[in-house]
């Protein structure tokens, strides 16, 4: 984010282009009209240049400011620009070649105040690239592919009348100027980095298209290589000898720098990168280079061309001290400048000031995204997605590392109340809670990692109902206290392997890779479990066992990682997923504070992190073990007055699970959690 002071600096030299837009409500800014006397400088105050830098000024504004007025305001820029620039000089017609429904094939005119002459009308290259540049952020920044498919529009439109061949065998060339009609060459000599700076824009013009393809088909579709061809060119145009190479002119300078920053792992921008990184040292030496000339012979919208570049492509503290020479110099003569500079010179220094959507970083997304909610649920935390909104699985599961193996208990607890206020269920089961008598809904949820039925019932409120989080429900390991969600799940034993007890024993004996042997009860109950007695692992004083000793220990997760695959093969499953089986430590229950008041005590180990309460499903593998004769919960819990009741102590607390057993079936199993979103927003990838 930019400072205060840079941001009211960057304000100001909008508002000096285009007047006092900075406190137009949405509304507002709907009907405003960008003013043509001075505006940009340009014939009936539009210049493409300048107006490029407006566009991606506001879009910059918007995100400094999170005002979605800035993005209207850069729209209405963009209109007024094709309509004054991409049309006849009078106003009466559009462009040749250019039609209703393709205004951009005609091209965009510079905007120069004089019809003809040697600094008369006509397109630049490079301003229509820039401006190519501006619509593609415009279409970024508000999510509308229409605007990169009117850059597109235009890319393909001026190519061949820029990149040209004089005969068969001749290689391929580029003009610098051609008419307003684009019909004739003005002038026959080739911009330095005009290849270039084409290359580098039509790839982000054609990423762009298959971002949007990707969002709105859920795939690429045929029209995501329609500048390949002119890419090509491109290239073969760049990769003729000394054709690139760093400039020497300032805003030359810096463009190469802008440009370089979008591809920086490709070779040819690193080598250009570089060059212009040294030649900019030279440029800005407080010695020989151009701060030692008076303001008379400097343009500063060339200077400011530099430093957007250094500060886009990144420099040391040295050549950004120089930067910032340079800025300060021309501060407090900005507004003096020549007429006709200064609006030029007032968007570039505003987005020196602040680059932000010149930026490769800032606006551009990935490939694609998708929506998705983060939410607690109990102790954990997580990216609660629909399946609607996932794309094509071998988009997100082509190198295999995704594992889906397991459930995450604590994360279950979100998934009614979230499918409920999605939408996804329309008529859940409304109840009244009898101790409270306020409403609950029963939402029955079906696992697919572990194939069994959870239902959970939750709070809720209002008319649609959708999930109430206020209550005065208190769980360890959470601070404050919220409505209680109950997770009843339903049949849990064998969820991976079948069995409760998958090799049919209460107790197995697993030989380690040093040879060594150890008790553990290997238990399937909504998620496996491996169980041992913190006793029986030869640790100095295993009442004072808690997560950071253990992660401060690497001998002993390493022989608790050696248990957890031991037992893995036991039970038949695969050694090296991480999710399951999880390893968890028994203690006694007076291992624990008297204050705790609990049954049995446990650390558990997830994904190889001693965890700082209990993940939820063993939890419930726990509760249920310790009911379960035989087994080393069993051995070591005490028995409670609530019968069917399991009062676990964990390193933040404790908790209860209910088992219901029928004669020595686990019908289901019970407890409580709590759940909150805490925020919905877009990921990209």
């Amino acid at each position: 984010m930019a400072s205060a002071r840079d941001l009211e600096l960057f304000k100001k030299a909008t508002q000096l282009v285009y007047g006092p837009v900075h406190h137009l409500s949405e509304q507002a800014a709907e009907a405003w009209t960008p003013p043509d006397n001075p505006g940009a400088g340009g014939h009936r105050g539009r210049y493409l240049w300048t107006d490029a830098f407006g566009v991606i000024n506001f879009l910059t504004l918007s995100k400094e400011t999170c005002s979605s007025a800035y993005l209207i305001l850069a729209k209405r820029l963009a209109s007024t620009v094709h309509t004054v620039l991409g049309g006849t000089r009078d106003g009466t017609a559009r462009l040749p070649l250019a039609t209703e429904a393709e205004p951009l094939k005609g091209g965009l005119r510079i905007g120069k105040a004089e019809a003809h002459g040697s600094d008369g009308d006509g397109q630049y290259h490079h301003y229509l690239t820039l401006w190519m540049f501006a619509l593609n952020r415009l279409a970024l920044a508000t999510g509308e592919g229409e605007y990169n498919q009117l850059a597109v529009q235009l890319a393909k439109a001026i190519h061949p009348r820029f990149v040209i061949s004089r005969g068969p065998r001749d290689r391929l060339r580029m003009v610098w100027k051609v008419s307003a009609d684009l019909e004739r060459v003005l002038v026959p000599s080739e911009g330095h980095l005009d290849a270039a700076t084409g290359f580098v824009v039509y790839r982000l013009l054609q990423r762009a298209t298959e971002h949007f393809d990707r969002s709105s088909n859920g795939s690429i579709s045929s029209s995501s290589g329609i500048l390949d061809g002119e890419i090509a060119e491109y290239r073969e145009l760049m990769g003729r000898e000394g054709k690139m190479r760093a400039g020497h002119d300032p805003l030359d300078l810096g463009m190469g720098l802008w440009m370089c920053h979008f591809f920086k792992d490709e070779q040819w921008a690193r080598d250009i990168g570089s060059q212009s990184l040294a030649m900019a040292r030279l440029v800005f030496d407080e010695n020989s280079g151009l701060l030692g000339r008076d303001a008379s012979r400097r343009l500063a919208f060339r200077e400011f061309g530099a430093c957007l570049g250094i500060r886009c492509y990144g420099a040391d503290e040295g050549l950004e001290a120089q930067v910032r020479n340079v800025m300060r110099f021309w501060q407090t003569c900005l507004e003096s400048t020549d007429d006709d500079l200064r609006p030029i010179s007032l968007v570039m220094y505003a987005a020196a000031l602040v680059p932000g959507g010149q930026l490769h970083s800032q606006i551009i997304p990935p490939t694609t995204s998708f929506p998705a909610i983060f939410a607690r649920g109990g102790t954990s935390n997580g990216l609660v997605i629909l399946g609607e909104h996932l794309p094509p699985i071998d988009e997100w599961h082509r190198d295999g590392s995704l594992d889906m193996a397991g459930n995450c208990g604590n994360m279950s607890s979100v998934v009614g109340p979230i499918s409920l206020d999605e939408g996804l269920v329309k008529l859940p089961r409304i109840e009244a809670d009898r101790a409270h008598g306020f409403p609950t809904a029963l939402v029955r949820v079906f696992n697919t990692n572990t194939s069994k039925v959870i239902h959970s019932r939750f709070r809720v409120a209002g008319n649609p109902p959708r999930y109430c989080a206020e209550g005065d429900y208190e769980m360890g390991g959470v601070p404050g206290k919220q409505s209680k969600i109950v997770l009843s799940f339903i049949k849990p034993g064998g969820a991976k392997t079948g069995r409760a007890l998958p090799t049919g024993n209460p107790i197995d004996i697993l030989t380690l890779s040093d040879g060594s042997a150890i008790q553990a009860s290997l238990v399937d109950i909504s998620n496996p479990g491996v169980f041992v007695r913190v006793s029986d692992l030869g640790i100095a004083n295993p009442k004072t066992l808690d997560p950071p000793s253990v992660e401060a220990d690497p001998k002993l997760k390493e022989r608790l990682e050696q248990i957890r695959q031991a037992g893995a093969v036991m039970m038949g499953l695969n050694p090296k997923t991480e999710s399951v089986p999880k390893i968890v430590l028994i203690f006694p229950p007076s291992y624990s504070p008297p204050s705790l008041d609990v049954n049995i005590r446990c650390l558990a180990l997830s994904m190889g992190q001693a965890h700082k309460a209990v993940p939820l499903t063993l939890a419930l593998c726990l509760g249920a073990a310790a009911q379960m004769p035989g087994t080393i919960p069993y051995q070591l819990s005490a028995r409670g007055d609530n019968e069917g009741i399991v009062t676990i102590g964990h390193p933040s607390g404790k908790l209860d699970v209910g088992t219901t057993m029928t004669d020595g079936d686990i019908q289901s199993a019970e407890l409580h959690r709590t759940a909150r979103v805490l925020m919905k927003g877009v990921v990209f990838y």
